[in-house]
């Protein structure tokens, strides 16, 4: 197949500041390179198109001769900017891999997310959802709270002060956060367990249906104790960077007992279904007092990068069910082909 890559590629190295956090969701050269590298060997041309502001013409004068997009653009800006490429995709009638618009759309937001995960009975984090403008107001729920901008990804504005304790540092957290990355913020009760994350995969409606990679566990005992046990952005950017081998800040398979292994896949299952996702997302999620799963959020874009020994969750469960890169990539585009009806399976 004639296969266009699209993706946004992160041109500054990772830092604190602003304008680094800005491309905190973007992907390196690196791992650019090698999902193009990934779809040539699985037998398909491949023509690169980075997601900037000229995009949709670039993607409009390929249009005859494009079979498929495989699709890992952030967007630029907005609140709904994972949907960017998607839409114009669907304007020019070029099929794509992962997710749909309005999938992407939904599930940058955070709260939306949870309120639709409510709606269907699946469990979730209690938490307070404050506008942009509304006054920051919190009630009903238990301390320690986690206060997080509601439509970012990569941990961008969740840092190791995000977790608070104490109700009278509430307020001024709340006001940093929603200065700072100019959109709503979301407010939610911690939970005290262990946390994963889950590779959905599939499509409902095909053979194969939707299903689940080995559970990756983090593993928060390696932390120095400055790091609160959570997936902050200094953890994810600068600790794990610091480790001799990466591998030792997760577990993948989780040790985890037959049944709620089984509660975690069906609920990620659910979690998955019910926002329409397609192809591949990830899924976080936590135990809470009583060692009962709740999900915390859905990556729709998950991360790709191939070396082993940076922390990135797709490939490490991958590799734990036996895939080479190659194959993790061959995959997507398996189930894309299936669902768009290019090929039996």
């Amino acid at each position: 197949m004639q296969i266009v890559f699209i993706f946004n590629v992160r041109r500054q190295t990772h830092g604190i500041e602003k304008k680094a956090q800005d491309e905190a969701e973007f992907d390196a050269p690196e791992t650019i390179q090698a999902i193009h590298d990934a779809i040539v060997a699985n037998g398909h041309e491949c023509v690169d198109v980075e997601a900037d502001e000229d995009a949709y013409g670039k993607l409009k004068a390929l249009k005859r001769n494009v079979d498929l997009a495989f699709n890992i653009a952030e967007g630029l800006r907005g609140e709904i900017r994972e949907a960017q490429i998607p839409a114009m995709l669907e304007m020019l009638g070029i099929p794509y891999t992962h997710s749909g618009a309005l999938t992407h759309a939904v599930t940058l937001d955070k709260s939306l997310t949870k309120k639709i995960w409510q709606h269907h009975g699946l469990p979730t984090p209690k938490f307070v959802e404050i506008g942009y403008k509304e006054k920051p107001y919190v009630e009903g729920l238990r301390f320690p709270v986690i206060v997080k901008p509601n439509s970012e990804g990569s941990s961008k504005g969740i840092f190791n002060d995000s977790l608070v304790d104490d109700p009278s540092l509430l307020l001024k957290k709340i006001r940093q956060v929603r200065k700072e990355y100019g959109n709503g913020v979301l407010v939610e009760e911690f939970l005290p367990g262990r946390e994963f994350t889950v590779t959905v995969m599939g499509n409902e409606g095909v053979e194969k249906g939707v299903y689940t990679l080995p559970i990756v566990e983090q593993n928060y005992d390696v932390f120095p104790p400055e790091l609160k046990k959570f997936a902050s952005y200094e953890a994810k950017w600068f600790f794990e960077d610091t480790l001799p081998d990466a591998r030792v800040a997760y577990i993948c398979p989780a040790k985890l007992d037959a049944g709620l292994q089984k509660m975690i896949e069906q609920l990620c299952i659910n979690a998955y279904e019910v926002l329409k996702c397609r192809d591949v997302a990830r899924i976080d999620l936590r135990l809470d007092a009583d060692g009962k799963p709740a999900l915390l959020e859905l990556n729709t874009l998950p991360g790709m990068m191939p070396d082993p020994n940076v922390v990135s969750y797709f490939p490490v469960a991958s590799r734990a069910a036996g895939w080479s890169f190659n194959q993790m990539v061959g995959t997507i585009i398996s189930h894309a082909r299936e669902r768009l009806g290019m090929t039996p399976g």
